[in-house]
């Protein structure tokens, strides 16, 4: 959803709270002071530009190659640490009691009278400054907000603190000059998933790699120890998949051409039946009032489809059918319900400058990807999407033709021989599963309220037990093979 925040004026915090807050002329709440100005300069630095004690071209400078090997390993667990002042953290409960009706108890303890569980609303929570760590490097005033629809609010109003999150590192930059276009490790934000409804904790992780398999863009995601310091010391908030943000450097290494309009659909224009300028939210080129490549996506995909191979040639000249379709097929595979075709959100457009300006679909939110029976419908774990109604044109459009169908066809017999093959992908699950294990239960796992699990032996039995990850793939490879006549 095209969210506003609150303006400053309103922002729900105590009066006493506010008088404690260190603040700028406008209001606004503000981070720790910076360190001694003595840091490294980075390489674009004008000669007067000063930099915090302990910044370094690599890891904070704007232009220094993104780091994917080091933050997005597939074997390593890293911790990272986010430290804000107890008046912050406050007033972002604070918010969210505002946004969502308070808390109504749960693993977190009882709250205020809370609202509807997993109500949406268009409000977006405020930000705060935090200081991050990783591997003993420093970053400060980082933007920190928490992030999402039902994965936010249905974990808020029961009581859970291990709540989605994002964060800006050069969000605070007006106000400290010294942090101009801080960077992470060549990153300007990132995201966190906090695997709600997922007791494995791995969905997220492994339904992007399968994707990439696949030849479909998609960003890149590890997972994360979070440890948070209010004032009281770091308190383990859980183990997390860190995503990248696709508007920030998944375009540079994924395209030739990084320039294009990257959208975010979200709302009943998202279902692309017809054109809505709200739905479609601009992640770049954000001043550019330029929808022309969408609108025409639109225009040639809801055509009069008498003549076929006109209407294909229209579309395809605007939009990568294609990877489209291998997309679909890979996700139907799976299952990934939270997606369109039943909902209105949860993916990006990309018009690639290399390619014409083509129109490219990017899957987005996968904590749900490999979970039937959560959908807003019967018809999620669908193989060849039958029941999809003409609301939905790029499915029911490109499906009731007969070479795209063969194409889909095709695509998903692809998919069980080589990004969802059953062997290899048991593999890697039963890898990541270990991987994190000693985070997630025992000693050093996961504890109430900052944990989605009911219990750790739901995470014990998640890839091997009656209904588990195992028998989800097992299942969908008999689903999609008897769909196909194999």
């Amino acid at each position: 959803m095209n969210r506003s925040p609150l303006p400053r004026l309103l922002l729900p915090v105590s009066l006493l709270a506010l008088g404690a807050m260190a603040c700028t002329a406008d209001g606004e709440i503000t981070g720790d002071p910076l360190p001694d100005l003595v840091g490294d300069l980075c390489d674009a630095d004008e000669p007067d530009q000063e930099r915090p004690d302990g910044w370094a071209e690599a890891s904070h400078c704007k232009g220094a190659e993104a780091n994917y090997d080091l933050l997005f390993s597939d074997d390593t667990v890293h911790r990272i640490d986010i430290t804000l002042s107890a008046d912050n953290y406050a007033a972002t409960m604070d918010d969210l009691e505002e946004i969502y009706g308070g808390s109504t108890g749960g693993p977190g303890g009882p709250g205020g009278p809370g609202g509807p569980p997993g109500s949406f609303t268009d409000q977006e929570p405020i930000w705060v400054p935090v200081t991050v760590e990783l591997d003993g490097v420093t970053w400060w005033q980082v933007g920190m907000r928490y992030k999402g629809n039902s994965s936010l609010s249905s974990s808020y109003q029961s009581g859970g603190r291990k709540l989605p999150f994002r964060l800006g590192f050069d969000k605070y930059e007006d106000d400290s000059p010294a942090l101009l276009n801080q960077r992470f490790w060549g990153f300007k934000k990132m995201t966190f998933s906090s695997a709600y409804k997922d007791s494995s904790l791995i969905r997220e992780k492994t339904a992007g790699d399968i994707f990439r398999d696949a030849g479909v863009p998609v960003a890149r995601s590890s997972f994360v120890r979070i440890y948070v310091d209010s004032g009281d010391g770091p308190v383990y908030f859980g183990l997390y998949t860190m995503v990248e943000d696709p508007s920030d450097e998944l375009l540079e290494v994924q395209f030739d051409d990084d320039s294009g309009n990257l959208y975010k659909p979200d709302g009943d224009g998202a279902t692309l039946a017809s054109f809505d300028e709200a739905s479609m939210i601009k992640k770049t080129n954000e001043d550019e009032a330029d929808f022309s490549d969408v609108q025409a996506l639109i225009s040639a995909l809801n055509a009069n489809a008498s003549d076929a191979a006109t209407w294909r040639a229209g579309l395809e000249a605007v939009f990568d059918v294609s990877g489209y379709l291998t997309m679909l097929a890979t996700s139907q595979a799976m299952v990934n319900w939270d997606a369109y075709g039943w909902m209105t959100h949860n993916y990006y457009l990309y018009g690639d400058p290399s390619d014409d300006g083509r129109l490219v679909w990017l899957p987005w939110d996968l904590n749900e990807a490999m979970l039937v029976g959560n959908g807003p419908g019967a018809n999620a774990d669908s193989v060849m999407l039958d029941e999809i109604g003409s609301g939905w044109p790029l499915i029911r459009n490109l499906l009731d033709d007969t070479q795209y169908r063969a194409t889909y066809r095709a695509e998903l017999e692809a998919a069980l021989l080589g990004a969802f093959e059953q062997d290899a992908l048991q593999e890697r699950m039963t890898a990541y599963h270990e991987l994190i294990a000693p985070y997630v239960s025992g000693a050093d796992g996961e504890a109430a309220p900052y944990t989605n699990l009911s219990n750790t032996s739901a995470f014990d039995s998640s890839l091997t037990g009656s209904g588990g990850l195992f028998d989800h793939i097992a299942d969908r490879h008999a689903a999609v093979g008897s769909a196909l006549g194999l």
